[in-house]
């Protein structure tokens, strides 16, 4: 089992179960579609490191996909921060950090 990430992370009073692709907040399931879910998977399994709009880009769409990025990403995002409550403004989980986010 060395090197698998846990099925259920707990962060707050989130548990994000990787399993089941439930987001539960105290206990309690909150709907979130798969893309959202599954960069809140990324973002929660990178906790406390820079994800870059690449890797975002890598981990919600296969390289044949052809979406309007950009949208798509900002979509995502603003879904998992309602899942979330967590204001731009005054975020708690989610930190956007301008230019970082690009690549290189």
């Amino acid at each position: 089992m060395s090197g698998e990430k846990a099925s259920v992370m707990r962060f707050g009073v989130f548990e994000l179960d990787t399993e089941s692709e439930q987001l539960l907040k105290n206990g309690l399931a909150i709907k979130l579609k798969p893309q959202p879910f599954k960069l809140l998977k990324l973002l929660v399994n990178e906790a406390g490191r820079v994800v870059t709009r690449e890797e975002i880009r890598g981990a919600l769409w296969s390289g044949d996909t052809f979406v309007d990025f950009d949208q798509g990403v900002n979509f995502a995002i603003k879904q998992v921060r309602e899942a979330l409550d967590d204001d731009s403004e005054r975020s708690l989980y989610i930190q956007t950090v301008p230019k970082r986010g690009l690549p290189q």
